[in-house]
């Protein structure tokens, strides 16, 4: 399944995700986070192919709105990052994560709306 992002917002956005990864990330909570996407308005992201329906999501957008939810915490960096959750670092910062259900889709959208 295919993840993609639109951003349908007023201002630029960066988009992270987390998505379970039970192979490469075993040793570290089984859930990997990547980030950050750039979308400008109008724009869209091609963010994640997956066997999971399951994954989440964190954005912010460049006038300071944010998407968070109860999901998580993933732990996001300043600047680009592919990570698996449990790895520690006092340079990432914890936030919360929206859950996006793919549902057996073979291509789904998340729209990022105010």
């Amino acid at each position: 399944m295919e993840l993609h992002f639109r951003n349908r917002y007023v201002s630029r956005v960066w988009v992270a995700v987390m998505f379970y990864s039970p192979v490469t990330c075993r040793d570290h909570g089984q859930w990997g986070t990547r980030g950050w996407w750039a979308i400008d308005p109008g724009g869209e992201a091609f963010v994640l192919n997956t066997d999971n329906r399951y994954a989440a999501f964190y954005a912010e957008a460049a006038n300071g709105a944010v998407w968070t939810g109860p999901y998580g915490p993933m732990y996001v960096y300043q600047t680009a990052f592919d990570s698996c959750l449990n790895i520690g670092s006092t340079a990432a910062r914890r936030v919360g994560t929206r859950l996006v259900d793919m549902n057996g889709y073979s291509r789904y959208y998340v729209n990022l709306v105010a």
